[in-house]
């Protein structure tokens, strides 16, 4: 749809050209909302400096990213953290209590006092139907007006689009942190949502933020 407003508009003012490029490059981004939070009472009013990042999913590519990312945008603001991809081994089996336990000293021999978790609790599509849209590029009454090609050719100022169908895609992301001093036990919870990302680069770096300054407008961050 885009493609055909550029070819059209070449011709047409130069504001239009700009305006366009303005929608096209808004478009882009990826937008995460946090839904809810839930922090527990007891929760260490110091906050958190060392935390492992962990993302419950079988998707490697998905979870190198979302670890990557929420590992540095916490970095940014003063926390050491890490990465379980650099800490948990391929075939490490949390339902095994033996490599549990392992694992958990492993954690604590590292210094980390909090763990934050990331996983997808749903995902919903919903197909609807975008009419076509009509744009009019009002000219002064003079210049090509005079002959029909000329009008034709050079003062097209109508550009019709056809209505599509469209697929929005809607992700639910749940984010724990869990205190590690206290037998690994909740204290912060939020969920998100997000509307039709648009890669999974840019939705890592907005999920990474909107997660990071939660836990730190909640005080669960400290530097």
């Amino acid at each position: 749809m885009y493609s055909q407003y550029f070819k059209q508009l070449a011709k047409g003012p130069i504001w239009m050209a700009f305006a366009l490029v303005v929608l096209l490059l808004g478009a882009c981004g990826t937008t995460v909302h946090m839904t809810g939070t839930w922090k527990a009472t007891d929760a260490p009013a110091g906050g958190y400096h060392k935390i492992l990042i962990t993302s419950l999913s079988s998707n490697m590519g998905a979870r190198q990213t979302i670890e990557t990312d929420l590992a540095a945008t916490l970095a940014q603001k003063g926390l050491v953290t890490g990465r379980s991809l650099d800490m948990f081994p391929p075939n490490f089996d949390p339902k095994n209590e033996v490599s549990r336990k392992d694992m958990a000293e492993k954690i604590r021999a590292a210094g980390y006092t909090a763990i934050l978790t990331t996983s997808l609790i749903n995902k919903e599509s919903e197909t609807r139907y975008v009419p076509g849209t009509m744009m009019y590029a009002p000219y002064p009454a003079y210049g090509w007006y005079g002959s029909f090609w000329g009008y034709y050719g050079y003062m097209y100022g109508t550009v019709y689009s056809p209505g599509y169908y469209t697929t929005d895609k809607t992700y639910f992301l749940e984010s724990n942190l869990y205190d590690l001093n206290k037998d690994g036990r909740l204290i912060w919870s939020g969920q998100s949502e997000t509307v039709n990302p648009s890669s999974l680069a840019s939705f890592g770096k907005a999920f990474s933020k909107r997660v990071a300054d939660a836990l730190q407008n909640e005080g669960l961050l400290s530097q």
